[in-house]
């Protein structure tokens, strides 16, 4: 079994891949700034143990952030991905980085790509006065990193996309920060004719374990998710209705740069032998019970 090296290792995809792995049999190394390992010190990273695998999860995320803080979100993506690469390139099987959905927000948006959204749409900043920008324009330049090194250098690598992913003890995401505000009464809906895919938490573990093991996907792109596309008001609702809340959503468009539409194309995934075994109910009913006890 490989030894694995996980940054963002505290992170929500982070720490339940941490634990997952583990319980699959493979040796997993954490990184993460919350145990003192931060990431955009190059000495830091050249101390970082030898591993066959390494997963790059670390980033600033969070979406008040891209608005409040968007020189660090820009920081924290492009130095731990260039430090690890110049570390661990040539010295690994795969180096496997997590981009984002929101790379290609743009294409969708201002080109009317299709959707659902496979692996060669463009990657587009909208614009690039919108702070929001710094998130999913940094995140462009990791993949451009991380290929670079695949030419200049011969690293193998697979760059996942990850479409909204949510499961329980999760911050900075809709479903959670709805169902905390609905408790509280506080039924604002922002973006609410917008549409997303959302994927559980132990789908995409699975996803990302196949991922690992497979051959058939080296050097390559990967949407990770579900194609079930819905509206963000439809998921209020059906949140709603799981808390026997019957009073009105107080609605509002999308912040500017908020992409309309987003589901991805999972063919390629689904080459793997993936198949979805958590629907978005069950997703939701799962999160529900850990933040509130069901009526």
């Amino acid at each position: 079994m490989f030894k694995i090296l996980v940054t963002g290792s505290s992170g929500f995809i982070g720490q339940h891949l941490y634990h997952y792995l583990q319980s699959c049999g493979y040796t997993v190394i954490a990184a993460d700034i919350k145990d003192g390992i931060d990431l955009t010190q190059e000495q830091v990273v050249k101390n970082l143990p030898d591993v066959d695998v390494v997963i790059h999860l670390a980033a600033y995320n969070g979406t008040k952030h891209f608005y409040d803080k968007p020189f660090d979100v820009i920081r924290n993506s492009i130095l731990p991905t260039q430090y690890l690469l110049e570390r661990y390139s040539g010295k690994v099987k795969r180096f496997i980085f997590a981009g984002t959905c929101e790379s290609y927000a743009g294409a969708v948006d201002l080109f009317d790509w299709p959707v659902p959204t496979d692996e060669t749409v463009p990657l587009v900043v909208s614009d690039v006065k919108n702070p929001r920008w710094s998130y999913g324009g940094s995140k462009i330049v990791n993949e451009l990193q991380v290929i670079a090194a695949h030419e200049q250098l011969g690293q193998e690598y697979t760059i996942i996309r990850y479409h909204n992913v949510f499961g329980p003890n999760q911050v900075d995401h809709f479903i959670p920060e709805f169902i905390d505000r609905a408790k509280n009464g506080d039924y604002v809906l922002r973006g609410y004719l917008n549409t997303r895919s959302f994927m559980y938490i132990e789908d995409a573990l699975e996803a990302t374990r196949l991922i690992i093991e497979s051959d058939k996907i080296k050097n390559q792109i990967i949407n990770v998710g579900n194609d079930k596309e819905i509206k963000i008001l439809d998921v209020a609702n059906i949140i709603l209705d799981l808390m026997n809340i019957k009073s009105p959503l107080v609605l509002y468009p999308e912040p500017l740069g908020s992409v309309k539409r987003r589901c991805p194309d999972i063919k390629k995934l689904r080459s793997l032998g993936f198949r979805s075994k958590i629907t978005l109910l069950q997703g939701l009913m799962k999160v529900m019970e850990s933040q509130c006890k069901l009526e």
